[in-house]
């Protein structure tokens, strides 16, 4: 089996590559072996996860879920972020190295969690420092070759402050052909007032430019595309996309007492000065088509401001312990968006590249959607550890809801809701290591945009109120793994293409779901996630009663597995350690009549760390090589566009902490 692991790159491109590799053997040579507690350069998934539902540290993720995929839904889609518990709307994810990780709450790891969300909610932590001197460097020989570098500081500002700021810069070569360049810059201010108090105010900038338009393939019929070459660049020399998202703000924690005061302030913007979108519609079985469709868009903006001010009392009477927390919390958005340009290449094919000159682009007026939001909420918590727990909240909303669309006799859109949702979940010790746990979930969150493919691209819905119900049990074994099987049941109106490629609501969506999660050290020095998502996804309404579109949506899938392993060896104590990932995927519904499916996946990723010492530094060594079998493999979106997934590729990372 040939590896596609090619360090071959184009001059000049590679002079960062260069150096580290050279640097590495002499590093090793001069380097001792790390002792055996992690070293400060180590971000490692595995280790910290507490379940298998989702959780990235620093630059390492895994689970089963992630920002945009919780049991079937994204909860970045419906408007459920946190940044350090406090409500976040995003227009662009945090980056620049603000950001530590994130997790995904959900299931059991939502219980105690003020104000859940039925499509879960992921909670973003920033980086902090007080009063600590440091650094990290990071050079790596990312995927394809692609040249990385990141540095990092920490500043003390006294033994009570302290900043932290990172660049990060990138030449990525693209899984579907060419490359990319992208920056990231971020940066924290930390200051401790008093003992248990934070105050952290943060910003951060990841800008990507050059990036080809790779392609999106629509069959037309029930067959597959054909497997065309992987990373063969395909995509028109003009149709290069740029990508600017800032996001910045400030979070309070500021106990008093029996008080606790918590807030947070967010911006979180994106511009698009230029994108285009690659289109294989209609598509041929032997790879042709009759109408290669090349979206032009840009002038692009969206732009958010969000965030929460909580008040919560504490106090204890008899062995509980009760929490009684007011919320307001609040978001106000603009986005501008419509005015494309869809230019039809005519015939084109999968199976070679087409270049065609550069057309005249005249892109029309924007639309602009404004959302206003405003809510407050009353929760209660009460808990006897070892013993039980219950949560209740109650937010009322108001939502106000404005398009004006520049296309003259397209009507306007003014919505206006004020929904009451509302929350009840709880856990109980049925003994010390088996817990029941449970609630029910009313929400009101936001809808996905349109797809390119769309008639009425970048189109976004109202918010929608959903609903969730789930039931699980969790047994901590004596050894210290924790089993979670839960039950979960999810009811959102569905919203896609219509037969004439307009997306609107289509019906109802349910999802009902068992899923199991496994994780925790095995024998010293093994860690394991385990977890399984098995999923029963249907549509109803009359659309479906009537034909036109099959019960399950497009892009579901009834199963998903994942086993990780972190193998450190000599019980933990060695500087080596090896880890691998297997995740294996169902098949996915590929189109709006139920007709077609993609096959499954099982793609299993290898890695190891090397952990060492010099005079100056702790240093890590890291390897890993993705899909090893070189697994051949579809993803399909919601809208029923087939893209392949990335082939085998390897990476090196040589990382120090100063």
């Amino acid at each position: 089996m040939t590896s596609s692991f090619d360090p071959a790159r184009q001059p000049g491109g590679n002079s960062l590559c260069a150096a580290t590799c050279c640097l590495m053997p002499l590093v090793l040579l001069l380097a001792a072996p790390a002792a055996a507690q992690t070293s400060p350069a180590e971000d490692n998934a595995v280790v910290n996860a507490d379940d298998a539902f989702g959780q990235s540290v620093g630059n390492e993720r895994g689970g089963l879920y992630d920002s945009n995929d919780v049991r079937g839904f994204s909860p970045v889609d419906a408007g459920n972020g946190r940044i350090e518990g406090l409500y976040f709307v995003q227009a662009s994810g945090p980056g620049g190295r603000a950001i530590s990780g994130n997790m995904i709450r959900v299931g059991l790891s939502a219980q105690g969690y003020a104000f859940p969300a039925p499509t879960g909610i992921v909670d973003y932590s920033l980086y902090s420092n007080f009063g600590v001197l440091g650094g990290r460097v990071r050079l790596e020989y990312g995927q394809y070759g692609s040249p990385i570098a990141l540095i990092d500081g920490r500043l003390p500002l006294g033994p009570d402050a302290g900043v932290t700021f990172s660049i990060n810069l990138r030449e990525q070569e693209r899984h579907e052909g060419g490359r990319a360049q992208n920056t990231g810059f971020g940066g924290t201010v930390a200051v401790r007032p008093w003992e248990g108090a934070q105050i952290i105010a943060f910003a951060s900038e990841f800008r990507f430019w050059d990036d080809p338009a790779a392609p999106v393939v629509f069959p037309d019929g029930d067959f597959l595309p054909p497997e065309y070459r992987r990373r063969e660049l395909l995509s028109q020399p003009w149709a290069l996309r740029e990508n600017i998202n800032q996001v910045f703000g400030a979070v309070a924690k500021l106990p008093f007492g029996e008080w606790q005061v918590d807030a947070g302030l967010f911006q979180s913007g994106r511009d698009i000065p230029e994108t285009y979108s690659d289109l294989f519609t209609r598509l041929r079985a032997d790879g042709t088509t009759p109408a290669r469709i090349i979206v032009a868009d840009g002038n692009n903006h969206d732009d958010v401001t969000s965030g929460e001010l909580r008040l919560t009392r504490s106090m204890v009477t008899g062995r509980v312990a009760h929490k009684l927390m007011l919320s307001a919390r609040g978001r106000q958005g603009e986005r501008q968006f419509g005015g494309q340009q869809r230019i039809n290449l005519g015939e084109s094919t999968l199976l070679a590249r087409d270049i065609r000159e550069r057309p005249a682009i005249a892109l029309g007026a924007e639309n602009i959607d404004r959302v206003r939001q405003g809510s407050i909420g009353l929760a209660w918590s009460a808990t006897t550890p070892g013993s039980f727990s219950l949560d209740a909240s109650i937010t009322q909303s108001t939502y106000r809801k404005e398009v004006d669309f520049a296309a003259i006799g397209r009507e306007d859109v003014a919505i206006r809701d004020n929904p009451l949702t509302a929350s009840l979940t709880g856990s109980l010790f049925l003994t010390r290591d088996l817990v029941l746990y449970g609630g029910h979930v009313r929400g009101f969150e936001d809808a996905v945009v349109a797809p390119d493919i769309a008639v009425n691209q970048g189109d976004a819905p109202p918010a929608l109120r959903t609903r969730q119900t789930d039931l699980g049990l969790r047994y901590a074994f004596p050894s210290g793994i924790r089993l979670v099987a839960g039950l979960f049941s999810i009811d959102k109106p569905y919203f896609n293409l219509d037969p004439g490629q307009v997306f609107r609501e289509l019906g109802s969506n349910t999802n009902r779901g068992v899923e199991l999660s496994l994780t925790g050290q095995v024998v010293p020095g093994l860690n394991i996630v385990a977890g399984a998502v098995l999923l029963d996804s249907r549509i109803s309404g009359l659309l479906v009663d009537s034909g036109q579109i099959g019960s399950r949506p497009v892009g579901s899938s009834r199963r998903r597995i994942i086993f990780d392993a972190d193998w450190r060896l000599d019980g933990g104590n060695s500087p080596l350690s090896f880890d691998i990932s297997v995740n294996s995927r169902g098949s996915q519904v590929a189109n709006a009549p139920g007709t077609l499916l993609a096959p499954g996946s099982d793609i299993i990723d290898l890695g190891m760390r090397y952990r060492f010492d010099l005079a100056f530094a702790n240093l890590l060594l890291r390897a890993q090589v993705n899909n090893v079998t070189n697994a051949y493999s579809w993803n399909v979106t919601s809208s029923g566009g087939f893209v392949y997934r990335p082939r085998r590729h390897a990476s090196i990372a040589l990382i120090a902490d100063f």
